[in-house]
């Protein structure tokens, strides 16, 4: 029986031009890069994996690879890490996607472009490869600059979906109100970490996504966004009846008395019985380094593990919270004064 073709000749560029065209200041890795250009050009069932990492690739090259990476079958996962691509190279790379007659890219579930140095241009670029990605499931752009504008732009072309994880870390955002508008209905992990601009107005945006029916979000990571007491007394609001989120990161933000006071509420409202069977038993996890010490996150801490410890049982939560915390006369006196309920007062 003949061997099978794994390897297709069909490129009207040569592999010793690509080797010259694909530079690298490493002799060993411009082998390695030749090797992998060569089996995503010739759609090798094992390029299910690229990845370049700190490469500075001519606009040229970029053109040529994004040609390669519309024509293959077989890439699911794209890492671009660190590899200088501007607005330019963004352009030319995605236009060569967008482009190709019969595109195979859209079965790519993974992109990853973190560290780059493109912008909100680079953004716009983006936006048609989204748009026909209907398995894309994750997405790193963290690491670029891409704005107030570019967020607008990754929305508008992340709207309806099939996403699922999205990075955002370090990209410069402030305004991120066209969150409330898009349908993510699918995204379960959402990073917004150090964009210190984020702020109350932000959390806001961050609140209604939380409180949109169906939400499937099931981790958020807001650490070093200026959130403060404001930001996190939001955030607390909108978890009060949300059934997804279990993780909750909110590092470094400022929060003091009143933020903390808000949490505790949240997942151990000590008020009434009916109020700790209320309370959020389905958080597993809050973060809450680098804000102020107070009494506040031994409680909040106390409470987490409980709901960590039932594992998604609503009901066997709330039943060991009310006996934790309601028969027990000195602990219950004790969160009635951090919680200000009845006659207690404590300062935490």
């Amino acid at each position: 029986m003949a061997r099978k073709k794994q390897w297709r000749d069909s490129s009207e560029f040569s592999d010793d031009e690509d080797f010259e065209i694909f530079r690298s200041e490493n002799e060993s890795r411009r082998r390695l890069n030749a090797y992998k250009i060569k089996r995503l050009k010739h759609n090798h069932p094992e390029s299910k994996h690229v990845s370049f990492g700190r490469e500075y690739f001519s606009t040229k090259a970029w053109r040529r690879l994004g040609s390669y990476f519309a024509h293959n079958d077989h890439v699911e996962c794209m890492s671009l890490r660190g590899c200088n691509l501007n607005d330019d190279n963004m352009s030319v790379f995605f236009e060569e996607v967008a482009a190709a007659r019969n595109n195979r890219s859209q079965k790519t579930k993974v992109l990853t472009l973190y560290g780059n140095s493109f912008g909100s241009g680079g953004m716009r670029s983006l936006v048609p490869f989204l748009k026909k990605s209907f398995c894309l499931a994750s997405l790193n752009v963290s690491g670029n600059n891409i704005g107030t504008e570019g967020f607008w732009w990754l929305l508008n072309g992340l709207d309806g979906g099939s996403l699922e994880k999205l990075n955002l870390r370090h990209c410069g955002l402030a305004n991120i109100a066209v969150l409330e508008r898009c349908s993510l209905s699918n995204l379960q992990v959402l990073y917004l970490s150090d964009n210190i601009n984020i702020g109350v107005d932000g959390c806001k945006s961050v609140a209604e996504l939380l409180r949109r029916g169906g939400s499937k979000l099931k981790k958020l990571y807001v650490n070093r966004c200026n959130v403060g007491d404001a930001g996190a007394e939001i955030i607390a609001e909108s978890l009060v009846d949300n059934k997804s989120l279990t993780h909750l990161e909110l590092e470094s933000n400022n929060i003091m008395g009143g933020g903390h006071l808000a949490l505790l509420k949240l997942v151990n409202d000590i008020s009434s019985i009916e109020g700790t069977c209320n309370s959020n038993h389905l958080l597993r996890m809050i973060g809450l380094k680098g804000n102020a010490v107070c009494l506040y996150k031994a409680y909040i801490e106390e409470a987490i593990n409980i709901n960590r410890h039932h594992n998604g049982n609503l009901n066997s939560a709330g039943r060991a919270k009310v006996i934790k915390y309601h028969l027990n006369s000195n602990t219950r006196m004790v969160l009635s004064g951090l919680q200000g309920v009845g006659d207690y007062f404590m300062r935490p």
